[in-house]
């Protein structure tokens, strides 16, 4: 039970690179850029719901299952709170997107950036402490 959170984990970050390639390669001149467009904004709420579980699993996990750690002290803990506050602002700025603001659709790239370091480094401090 204690290898739950690190392997969701694992398949939720995945899951992120992909959503963001997705963005990536929209962005581009590419034939295909309508159809990865709609793949991004259909697949990207779900990803953002699935961080925000794996969040909360993380949590919950540290609670009843790490004697050895207090939830909110890891620097892996506020990695993953800043993702989910990231991908949250992704998901606001998307729809001002696509009601037209350029200014959205630029913020929602940088965001984009951010998450998907984020990721990295929520993974990277997460193998630290796995048990």
């Amino acid at each position: 039970m204690i290898y739950l959170h690190p392997l969701l984990g694992g398949v939720v970050l995945t899951l992120l690179l992909y959503t963001a390639s997705l963005g990536i390669r929209s962005r581009g001149r590419s034939r295909h850029r309508a159809r990865l467009l709609a793949s991004h904004a259909r697949i990207a709420p779900v990803v953002f719901a699935l961080v925000a579980a794996t969040w909360v699993a993380g949590a919950v996990s540290t609670v009843l299952l790490r004697d050895d750690m207090k939830l909110a002290e890891s620097t892996h803990f506020q990695l993953g709170t800043s993702l989910v506050a990231v991908l949250g602002a992704g998901l606001w700025t998307s729809r001002a997107a696509l009601r037209g603001s350029e200014n959205a659709r630029e913020i929602h790239v940088w965001l984009g950036v951010a998450a998907t370091l984020l990721g990295f480094a929520q993974a990277f401090t997460g193998l630290r402490i796995t048990p």
